[in-house]
C-alpha cells in the first residue's frame, strides 16, 4: 500500500512538473544561446531548487536595493552634492558614474533584471509573489508586491536625486566664473579655471551669446508669422491677411512670403527682391527690407491659406487631433449628414494609424468596426455590414484590400498616398465592383506642400505614361 501511495505521489508529481515545464516553453520568452527555465529541472526537488535559489536571489537584491535607498534619505552633504556635480551632473568630459546615486542607479539595475527576467506572453511571471521583508520596507506604506515595490523604490531614487539636481542648479545660479588663485589647489568643478583658459572661456561665450541671439530672432520671426496668420484665421476677413506688404501696402490676401526675420512680403515683392536684390558670394540670399536681417532663399516660407468651404468649418471635432486625423473624422461626420446610412471604408497603410483615427472617433462618439489581424475578423466584418448604426469600417490595406465583398459600402476613404496603384485598385475594388447598385466616392487625403503631395503627383505622372 505504502509503494503504491509512493508511486501515485510519483506521477502526480512528473504530471505537474510536465505541465509546467511545457507551460513554460509556450509562454516564456526564450533567450537565444541560454537554458531556458524548463531545462534547468527535471523533477519536483530540481523544482523546488531552482524556486528557492532565485527567491533567494531576489530578495538578496532587493535588500541590497532598499539598504542603498535608505543611505540617500535625509539632506544631501556637501561632499555628496560635490560628487555628484563632478560625477554626472556637470563631469568635465564624460560622466564617470562613480556617485552613492550612480551606484544606486547600478543596484536598481541589477535588482530590475533579476526581476523581469521571467516575462511572460499576457500572464503573470512565476516570480511575482507577495514578498514581507522581515525587517521592514523603507516606508511601511510601501506596496509589498516586489515589482510594486521596485517601482516606489525607483520613484523614491529619482525624488532625491533630482533633489540634489535642484541644489546644484542653485549653486550654478550663484557660481561666478574665475580664475584659481596661485595658491590654490587644482579644482575638479568647472566656474574655477586656469589663467591660460581665460581666452578660451571669452570665445565660448562670445559665440553661445551669438547663438543664443540668432535663436532669440528665430522664435521672435515665429511669433510675428504666427501673428499674422493669427489674422488670416479671422472669419471676419474671410480667411484673408488684411496687414499691407511693407513695400508695396497691398493687402497680404491668401498668399505671402515669410522670413526668417518674422516679417512678411507678399509674392510680388519676393520676387522682385529674389532676382534683382540677392546678396552673397553665390546670389542665394537676400535682406529683410525691415530690419536687414540676411535670410537664403531655402529659409523662406511661402503661406497658403486657401478658404476652407463655410460647411466643412461648421463641423466641430472633438479632440485634440491632428490635421489629417481632423479631416478624415470631419469628412465621416459630413458623410453621415448629406448621405444618412451611407457606409464607409478606412483604408490607411500602417495600422497606429488606424488606431489613432479609432481613438478620434471614440472621442466623437461615432460607432465603428475595425478589423486589425484574424482577431474576430468575421463578427467585426458582419457588425459592419448588418448593423445599421455601424456605417465606418477601418481597415489596413494588406488585410482589407484582398478578396473581400463589401458592396454594402459606398465611400472609400484612402489616408495616405498608395505607392502601388494594384493596391489602391484593389481597396477600392472592395466596393465598385459587380453587384454594387450605387455610385462609389474615393476620397483621398493629402498635406500640402509634404512629401504625400509629391507621392501623389509622381502617381499621376505613373499613370499617364
Amino acid at each position: 500500500n505504502e509503494f503504491d501511495n509512493k508511486s501515485i505521489r510519483c506521477s502526480i508529481d512528473d504530471d505537474l512538473v510536465s505541465r509546467i515545464q511545457n507551460e513554460l516553453t509556450s509562454s516564456y520568452k526564450q533567450q537565444a544561446n541560454k537554458f531556458s527555465m524548463a531545462d534547468k529541472f527535471r523533477d519536483g526537488h530540481g523544482l523546488q531548487f531552482l524556486l528557492t535559489t532565485q527567491m533567494e536571489d531576489l530578495m538578496k537584491s532587493q535588500k541590497t536595493v532598499q539598504d542603498a535607498v535608505k543611505r540617500l534619505e535625509g539632506p544631501a552633504s556637501k561632499k555628496v552634492i560635490d560628487e555628484a556635480t563632478i560625477c554626472h551632473l556637470r563631469p568635465v568630459r564624460l560622466p564617470l558614474n562613480n556617485c552613492v546615486f550612480c551606484k544606486a542607479d547600478e543596484l536598481f539595475t541589477d535588482y530590475e533584471s533579476k526581476l523581469f527576467s521571467h516575462t511572460v506572453k499576457g500572464q503573470t511571471a512565476i516570480f511575482e509573489e507577495m514578498i514581507e521583508d522581515e525587517e521592514g520596507l523603507v516606508d511601511d506604506r510601501l506596496p509589498t508586491t516586489s515589482r510594486g515595490l521596485w517601482a516606489v523604490l525607483h520613484e523614491y531614487w529619482m525624488v532625491l536625486r533630482n533633489h540634489v539636481s535642484a541644489i546644484d542648479e542653485l549653486g550654478m545660479a550663484t557660481e561666478r566664473l574665475r580664475v584659481r588663485l596661485p595658491d590654490e589647489p587644482k579644482p575638479k568643478v568647472l566656474h574655477i579655471i586656469e589663467p591660460h583658459e581665460v581666452e578660451q572661456n571669452r570665445v565660448k561665450l562670445l559665440n553661445d551669446q551669438a547663438v543664443a541671439k540668432s535663436q532669440l530672432q528665430k522664435k521672435l520671426g515665429q511669433f510675428l508669422y504666427l501673428t499674422n496668420l493669427e489674422k488670416s484665421q479671422d472669419k471676419a476677413t474671410g480667411g484673408l491677411n488684411p496687414e499691407p506688404c511693407p513695400i508695396c501696402a497691398r493687402p497680404l490676401g491668401q498668399e505671402w512670403a515669410v522670413l526668417t526675420c518674422g516679417h512678411c512680403f507678399c509674392n510680388e515683392c519676393i520676387a522682385i527682391i529674389v532676382e534683382q536684390y540677392s546678396v552673397g558670394s553665390r546670389r542665394r540670399a537676400i535682406k529683410c527690407a525691415i530690419c536687414r536681417q540676411t535670410t537664403s532663399h531655402t529659409e523662406i516660407s511661402y503661406v497658403f491659406t486657401a478658404q476652407a468651404s463655410s460647411q466643412d468649418q461648421d463641423i466641430p471635432v472633438k479632440g485634440s487631433h491632428s490635421t489629417k486625423v481632423e479631416a478624415v473624422v470631419r469628412t465621416l461626420k459630413k458623410i453621415q449628414v448629406t448621405d444618412p446610412g451611407a457606409k464607409c471604408l478606412v483604408f490607411s497603410t500602417w495600422q497606429s494609424v488606424l488606431d489613432i483615427i479609432a481613438k478620434a472617433l471614440f472621442d466623437n462618439n461615432m460607432e465603428f468596426s475595425q478589423i486589425n489581424g484574424i482577431h474576430k475578423f468575421q463578427e467585426n466584418l458582419s457588425s459592419f455590414k448588418y448593423e445599421e448604426k455601424i456605417n465606418i469600417l477601418l481597415l489596413p490595406l494588406h488585410t482589407g484590400s484582398n478578396g473581400l465583398n463589401i458592396i454594402e459600402a459606398t465611400h472609400v476613404l484612402l489616408v495616405e498616398p498608395i505607392l502601388n496603384p494594384a493596391h489602391e485598385l484593389q481597396a477600392i475594388g472592395r466596393v465598385h465592383r459587380i453587384g454594387q447598385t450605387k455610385p462609389t466616392f474615393v476620397h483621398r487625403f493629402l498635406i500640402k506642400s509634404t512629401i504625400e503631395e509629391r507621392m501623389q503627383a509622381m502617381l499621376k505622372t505613373a499613370e499617364k505614361r
